[in-house]
């Protein structure tokens, strides 16, 4: 048998055990830093073990949030066999056990005895451009996420502090609408060189002077406290600087997807959009690591939970939300954009039938996001557009 290294992953610091063969460990466990001393530390001990065993070891460990992602890449580029699973699988064999024993010496024991059973599936893998891809729109819909509940603040204090400045812009969230009422608010005389400075697009003279009228013919409501004029000061240089931060984001997802042909034949499907294809391909990976459609679906958890016990099954069953929650709301917001005014005809007369049968409308969209996924994963496995 190959030596084999159980990697019990943590945040700082790792512990590894090795193993010659089944049960017959190579001296004590050892501690790995995740620095970059202690991933050389760490090369040049997995380099011992190969040349004590004239085998290349196989290092095993579990996705553990983020902590592990430096430790792969090193693995990767120093080009060391590892092996990433699932913790779904390891806390499931671990529950076969009798004794109920956590320590980081066990768990990295138990991840070496359950390569040498067998029971190791490698987890879903990624390419460098696809990892990248990830990051950017995972991080991008959590400043999406603060940017919309900012907007909310700013709407509730601006009816307490401002409340006729909604009448004066169209869009009271757009660049200029912000900038201005931040000048204002910060004593500066609102001129048309303000205004036109602050304009992202050409508008005319008459536009800018429109304006202008506007916002002198208004003021905020006197008697406010100080502090709520503060938060709201405060809450529109948060927005500003959210959009600025969205805008630099979302130009760098278009430059990734560039070289990356899945995004651009997700957006093939009507409905899915530039942002939502790059979500979809960033959390699907690779495709291929999927052996059928089915396992893609219970990766992103719209596979139905089954309960059964001796005569009784159940007959009403919710989704399993066992796998990825990002993917799942990806899906769910690309099934609501088909349905819209009817974009997606396939997707539209799934739901009509689902709707027929009685199906509540979150029901009906869950079903709709599963039959959507499967045409994802044929899109991406065959390689070909979404077709009507």
């Amino acid at each position: 048998m190959e030596p084999v290294v159980g990697l019990d992953v943590s945040k700082g610091m790792s512990v590894a055990q090795a193993f010659t063969s089944r049960n017959v460990a190579v001296g004590k466990s050892k501690t790995i830093l995740h620095t970059e001393d202690g991933f050389e530390e760490f090369g040049e001990w997995l380099g011992e073990l190969r040349q004590k065993t004239g085998k290349e070891p196989v290092v095993v460990l579990e996705a553990t949030g983020h902590y592990h992602r430096g430790l792969v890449v090193y693995m990767e580029r120093s080009g060391f066999c590892h092996m990433v699973i699932n913790p779904l699988q390891s806390k499931r064999a671990k529950g076969s056990q009798l004794r109920k024993v956590k320590t980081d010496a066990a768990d990295a024991w138990h991840l070496a005895e359950m390569y040498y059973r067998g029971d190791v599936k490698p987890h879903r893998k990624g390419d460098e451009q696809l990892l990248e891809l990830q990051h950017l729109t995972r991080q991008h819909e959590f400043i999406t996420a603060m940017y919309v509940q900012a907007k909310l603040n700013m709407r509730a204090l601006l009816d307490q502090v401002f409340p006729s400045y909604e009448a004066v812009f169209y869009d009271l969230y757009s660049s200029t609408a912000l900038r201005v009422l931040h000048q204002y608010l910060s004593g500066v005389t609102i001129t048309e060189e303000t205004i036109r400075e602050t304009v992202q697009r050409s508008h005319s003279q008459t536009w800018i002077k429109g304006k202008l009228a506007q916002l002198q013919s208004i003021a905020p409501i006197k008697g406010q406290s100080p502090a709520q004029t503060i938060a709201l000061q405060s809450m529109l240089s948060l927005l500003i600087a959210f959009q600025e931060q969205l805008g630099h984001m979302e130009q760098q997802i278009e430059e990734t997807v560039v070289v990356i042909p899945e995004v651009a034949l997700l957006k093939t499907i009507p409905g899915v959009g530039d942002k939502l294809a790059a979500a979809l391909v960033a959390e699907i990976g690779d495709a291929n690591q999927f052996g059928h459609a089915k396992q893609l679906v219970a990766y992103a958890g719209l596979d139905p939970s089954v309960f059964s016990s001796g005569k009784f099954t159940a007959s009403s069953s919710k989704i399993t939300k066992r796998g990825s929650k990002r993917l799942r709301r990806a899906l769910y917001i690309a099934v609501q954009c088909g349905l819209r005014k009817g974009q997606n005809e396939r997707i539209k007369a799934y739901y009509d039938k689902k709707k027929k049968e009685g199906k509540p409308y979150k029901v009906a969209v869950i079903a709709c996001a599963n039959k959507l996924l499967h045409h994802v994963y044929a899109i991406l496995t065959r390689g070909e557009p979404y077709r009507m």
